[in-house]
């Protein structure tokens, strides 16, 4: 009896003991922070969130120096987890770069795309992200994936049936402008520069930051546009 009872504890204890092995084994891993352009508001640092969607969505918060090239988390190994990381500046108006681990260690603009849907859709929906960061990451250096339609998106990536075509922007305008403006997504601060033309989405307003005040954009044509100066909110979330 004693020993049944022996045997009875090891078998109910050992799948315990195994999980717990199981999560407790993680590694310390580097990842390389984007470039931040001098042309661009000050920057003052990273905040970065690990969201862990399989694991209770856990979110996990820490800050880098405005200097650092590499930053390094300890992650549970080889267990996927969105990682965003915000570009900390004195209205906090950029899109956040990011990546999603173990299928890419690199932080990149598009990639923090990637991770805000990342956030939304459960790690269940069995998605092929290494895909889409790769997809992301090979386009046009003008290429603004914050203007998709989200949820069209999510939708297409929850019912498998997303393709490369759920990546081509549509109702997007070209709209010409004779100043300067700051756009949230980064990379298109160049395009910005060299040809003095923004992409905004048809019919829906859009904030775009000068020096001290920000500007809606509003088209429901390349002809029918209307700008509005406001004074510059600082935000907490994501735009």
């Amino acid at each position: 009896m004693r020993k049944f009872i022996l045997l009875l504890l090891v078998a109910l204890l050992l799948p315990l003991l195994i999980s717990c092995q199981v999560f407790a084994e993680d590694e310390c891993l580097d990842f390389t922070l984007p470039a931040w352009p001098d042309y661009l508001p000050e920057l003052q640092g990273w905040k970065v969130t690990v969201y862990s969607p399989g694991r209770e969505a856990v979110e996990d918060f820490y800050e880098v120096g405005p200097g650092a090239k590499k930053m390094a988390l300890r992650l549970d190994k080889n267990i996927p987890c969105g990682i965003s990381v915000k570009p900390l500046t004195q209205n906090l108006f950029f899109k956040p770069a990011g990546t999603i681990y173990p299928y890419s260690r690199k932080i990149t603009w598009s990639g923090g795309y990637a991770a805000h849907l990342y956030k939304i859709i459960p790690q269940s929906s069995n998605f092929n992200w290494e895909r889409l960061l790769e997809a992301l990451e090979n386009s046009d250096p003008s290429y603004n994936p914050w203007l998709l339609d989200s949820q069209q998106l999510l939708q297409a990536i929850a019912w498998h049936n997303f393709n490369a075509n759920k990546l081509k922007l549509s109702n997007v305008l070209i709209i010409p402008l004779d100043f300067d403006v700051f756009c949230s997504y980064v990379p298109e601060n160049q395009a910005f520069r060299q040809n003095k033309s923004l992409s905004v989405i048809k019919g829906k307003p859009q904030l775009f930051a000068l020096e001290d005040f920000g500007l809606i954009i509003s088209a429901s044509s390349a002809k029918n546009i209307s700008l509005d100066f406001i004074s510059m909110p600082i935000f907490k979330e994501e735009l």
